[in-house]
């Protein structure tokens, strides 16, 4: 194998690790947007069923992390990034009335 072809080889290698690295963060990053749309949904949901004063839905329950305080709302969704390697909490609030 000549020197070129070894240089050749070792660029593709370490391209070809950057481009998949790449890929990961771009999936997390999707991933946590459909996440943080998700926490927004329940919370709109959330917020309809305390304001008329109903109980919550188990499926509202078990979907996330629900705590209502007074007049706000806040829902948090866990959120497993990067193929398990990492998470974190997609939050989102709402106001009641």
């Amino acid at each position: 194998m000549s020197r070129e072809a070894g240089q050749a080889t070792i660029e593709l290698v370490v391209v070809a690790g950057m481009l998949a690295a790449a890929a990961v963060a771009l999936h997390s990053l999707f991933v946590f947007w459909a996440a943080q749309g998700r926490a927004q949904q329940i919370a709109d949901q959330t917020a309809v069923v305390v304001a008329e004063g109903r109980p919550l839905p188990a499926a509202l329950r078990r979907a996330a992390d629900i705590r209502v305080d007074g007049h706000r709302l806040e829902v948090r969704l866990h959120v497993t990034l990067g193929g398990g390697l990492g998470g974190t909490d997609a939050v989102a609030r709402a106001t009641l009335p």
